[in-house]
């Protein structure tokens, strides 16, 4: 399986989450 990297903004925008919900995320270990 072929990985992709996304842009922060593109992730945001899949999951319908602002950017700064996906940083809060990752400094809490909610996202790996």
């Amino acid at each position: 399986m072929e990985r992709r990297l996304v842009k922060i903004g593109e992730a945001a925008a899949t999951l319908g989450v602002a950017i700064s919900t996906l940083r809060k995320w990752e400094e809490t270990g909610e996202l790996v």
